[in-house]
């Protein structure tokens, strides 16, 4: 079974592979320096990270993406999955460009040995590579099945938006209805 990181669609760096638009980042990575675990940051929505104020010398950056399993976020109905990942490293001695990682590696953690100069100002990111749209799919009413996340043009998804019909359009619908309780509506006559 392959497990799955969401990311986040973001604008940052133009690249042909997407068209003309920008690779996206990968929030939420954990980021530190493996001798002084304290020097540590987060991936932001741009997948960007920072690790100012390291004296000069040899490190080692461990990556560590958090595994998404079957959480649904209320608001969320829609969500963007990756299946390969690359890790940028900027201001280091020689830039970094780790690629072709999967989510496995990347759930699991991943090392990269960097020198260091001195006033060195460490700047970096971590894109996705192959994307996948994905949708959520509710439990079923009277179901012990859970929820879960499904590709977007996969059968089962292609069933669900035949058998259910979306919010917005049973409000259109129910907006274009004539008010039963109104002159001229359905229902009983006087």
């Amino acid at each position: 079974m392959t497990r799955s990181i969401f990311l986040l669609f973001v604008a940052f760096a133009a690249s042909a592979i997407y068209g003309g638009q920008p690779p996206p980042g990968v929030e939420g990575v954990d980021v530190f320096v493996k001798q002084n675990p304290s020097k540590r940051s987060v991936t932001d929505a741009h997948g960007a990270f920072a690790l100012d104020g390291l004296a000069p010398g040899s490190y080692t950056f461990a990556f560590r993406a958090k595994e998404a399993k079957s959480v649904k976020n209320a608001s969320t109905t829609k969500a963007i999955i990756a299946s390969t990942y690359s890790i940028k490293i900027d201001g280091t001695k020689r830039s970094v460009n780790q690629s072709g990682l999967t989510s496995n590696k990347l759930l699991a953690g991943v090392d990269i040995p960097v020198e260091v100069g001195a006033g060195a100002k460490i700047r970096g990111q971590v894109l996705a590579g192959a994307t996948k749209k994905m949708v959520w799919v509710a439990a079923e009413l009277g179901s012990n099945m859970p929820g879960h996340w499904v590709e977007e043009d996969s059968k089962e998804a292609s069933a669900l938006n035949r058998n259910r019909v979306s919010t917005e359009d049973f409000r259109n619908s129910m907006q274009r209805a004539p008010d039963p309780h109104q002159e001229g509506g359905p229902g009983p006559r006087p």
